[in-house]
């Protein structure tokens, strides 16, 4: 017994140190396209030593091909530093300084005076000059400011046009005619979304401002922009359709989908290390004389803030192993599969919760590429980690059943799970990512302090992770979970379970389904409850409920919650109870009221239909997934 738990455990701590490899370690920044796209000035502005030597040296010594000598006056350094001093202008700049020799270089008289006869002038005669006693013909003009014959005479055409005024490019204001359309730009987004759900993972830090407001989605480091363009092409040309560059991919990908980026080794995920990073070389790189002691302050406020999270992460692993030990003093030969009654035995259980990234269906690991511009069927991932086992429960939802994460959907899979797959513990300690809207909310709150008013459990500790640093036991799971998927072929819900199933040989890794699919791992039904309406009218808010992050509720204090802003930290008491409850351990009650899922629109019916069933090989499969709608396609 002893060995296989060992396993088990080595098992699950390798795919969290890949985890670790893959998303945690690296330092490089996104290259972004405007840096790709600037021009290095000093690198284009000048020659090649010994090539300008040798052109220049050849122009001196050959004869003018005016029959002149309009060379004569000219030496090497001179034209050296000319022809350098021009080429360091910009565009713009070298048009400007053509344009005014242009406009003294022109002859204004309306006549052509030749020795035979004068005639009317047919075309502008322009006298060219290095400086005012020294002019040259116009090969020599050219060569000493390193200009081309085209640009001068399309400035000399703009001179007689246009006048002096700067000039335009021809193309300003008009629409090229390989330019990205919208439909291209629909179809890189939906690429890049349906790839990024096949490929990708949830960023574990939680932290919505690396996203721009959406939580990230971290593509493995092995691949890059240039690999995903490659897939894109491929998916394309299969389709027998045309696809957009490397750039435009690039940018349409950074204008809609900023959330989706590459994991980078040693990448800090949590955002006040990355500020006190920053801030410390900000004062490194100043030269004021008090810059030392500002640094002290920042160093000592980084410390402190690291060394809160070592406390956190010891209070969360010695909770751990507390309940692995609870768990081998039960002297279980096999990983209980049967609902054990609420309350029933006098130990300690640590459980974690999470949702991980949506998994989509049909799936093959040869993916053909049209799908990754589509939408296959979803299904939504919630896993329930009993540590002291170790295994996790998890809760796989088909689009057509999901809510909403929000706290009804958190707490109708909460108790579902205490029901049917808790250890009946009287102790229980959990822990939760810092989300707001699924996790640290009042509603969650006056769930736990329910149980134990209702007898379900005697004392319950609920624990938050710190922002960024929040990798814990259910992402080892989901990654077992989504390496097992990368390798297979689905094309239902029940290859679906059967895929969570498959991700660990020995059963550590269960899955609920949320209802009968057809599945023969399915015995419980979940029930979405109104839990949020209906406990407000036993339990008061407590205000300023993000401030804490631990919440311990004990059977002897009826209705008080004792808070504390960190381990290590003052407790304090708040009274959140309202009036008598009519819910006790033994005393029936009735339960809030069911929510039922609105399940697939009539739109995303037909869209299944048509878009995704062809996908899928055999008839049967095709039934089960994308069945044809009983009415009729609704009008645009």
């Amino acid at each position: 017994m002893a060995k296989n738990r060992l396993k088990i455990s080595q098992q699950i701590t390798q795919v969290f140190e890949e985890l670790l490899e893959e998303y945690l370690y690296g330092n490089e920044e996104t290259k972004s396209l405007n840096d790709d796209r600037t021009e290095d000035r000093s690198s284009n502005s000048h020659f090649n030593s010994n090539d300008e030597y040798t052109l220049i040296k050849d122009f001196l010594i050959s004869p003018c091909s005016c029959g002149k000598s309009c060379k004569d006056s000219l030496s090497f350094d001179e034209i050296a530093k000319s022809r350098n001093e021009f080429n360091s202008l910009s565009w713009v700049e070298k048009n400007a300084f053509m344009l005014s020799q242009l406009n003294i270089f022109m002859r204004y008289s309306d006549k052509s005076h030749s020795a035979r006869q004068i005639k009317a002038r047919v075309r502008q005669k322009f006298d060219y000059h290095i400086s005012i006693d020294r002019p040259v013909c116009k090969e020599v003009f050219l060569f000493y400011y390193g200009e081309t014959i085209g640009r001068l005479k399309r400035l000399q055409k703009h001179k007689l046009e246009v006048g002096i005024s700067s000039t335009t490019h021809g193309n300003v204001g008009r629409l090229p005619s390989h330019a990205c359309s919208e439909q291209d730009k629909g179809d890189i987004k939906t690429f890049i979304v349906n790839y990024a759900a096949a490929h990708g993972m949830p960023d574990p830090g939680r932290d919505l401002r690396h996203g721009k407001g959406r939580l990230r989605i971290l593509l493995p480091s092995v691949l890059n922009y240039t690999s995903v363009h490659r897939f894109y092409e491929l998916s394309l040309q299969s389709q027998n359709k045309p696809s957009v560059g490397y750039r435009t991919f690039m940018r349409c990908w950074q204008e809609t989908c900023p959330h989706i980026v590459f994991s980078k080794p040693r990448t800090d995920l949590c955002m006040i290390c990355e500020d006190f990073k920053k801030e410390i070389n900000r004062i490194a790189s100043d030269l004021d004389e008090r810059r030392d002691d500002e640094k002290s302050k920042v160093y000592r406020k980084a410390l402190e803030h690291i060394e809160d999270a070592k406390k956190e992460r010891t209070y969360y692993n010695a909770c751990s192993k507390l309940a692995e030990e609870h768990y081998i003093k039960l002297g279980l030969q096999n990983i209980p599969t049967k609902p054990k009654k609420a309350n029933s035995r006098t130990i300690m259980q640590h459980y974690s919760w999470d949702f991980a990234q949506q998994l989509h269906y049909p799936y093959e690991d040869q993916q053909v590429g049209p799908i990754y511009f589509k939408t296959p069927r979803k299904a939504q991932l919630f896993g329930v980690c009993c540590e002291g086992i170790p295994r996790q429960t998890n809760y796989l939802i088909d689009e057509a059943d999901f809510l909403e994460k929000d706290a009804n959907t958190v707490i109708s899979i909460l108790d579902h799970f205490f029901t049917y797959h808790g250890l009946g513990e009287k102790y229980a300690c959990l822990t939760a990512d810092n989300c707001v809207g699924q996790n640290k909310n009042n509603a969650v709150l006056h769930y736990l302090m329910y149980r134990v008013l209702a007898g379900l459990h005697d004392n319950i500790e609920l624990s938050f992770m710190i922002v960024g640093h929040t990798k814990f036991s259910p992402d080892g799971y989901f990654g077992l979970i989504r390496k097992c998927y990368r390798r297979s072929n689905i094309y239902t819900y029940e290859d679906l379970v059967q895929t969570v199933l498959n991700s660990s040989k020995k059963g550590h890794n269960a899955c609920q389904p949320s209802r009968n699919y057809g599945t023969s791992a399915n015995s419980h039904q979940l029930i979405y409850r109104d839990w949020s309406f209906w406990l407000l009218k036993f339990f008061r808010k407590l205000l300023d409920i993000t401030s804490y992050r631990h919440f311990k509720i004990i059977k002897n204090k009826p209705g008080i919650v004792i808070l504390k802003k960190a381990i290590d930290g003052d407790e304090t008491k708040v009274q959140l109870l309202k009036r008598d409850v009519p819910f006790g351990k033994n005393r029936a009650f009735r339960l809030p009221s069911k929510i039922i899922p609105k399940g697939l629109s009539l739109e995303r019916q037909w869209y299944l239909y048509e878009q995704i069933r062809t996908h899928i090989p055999q008839e049967q499969d095709k039934d089960m997934t994308c069945p044809k709608p009983i009415k009729p396609k609704p009008k645009k």
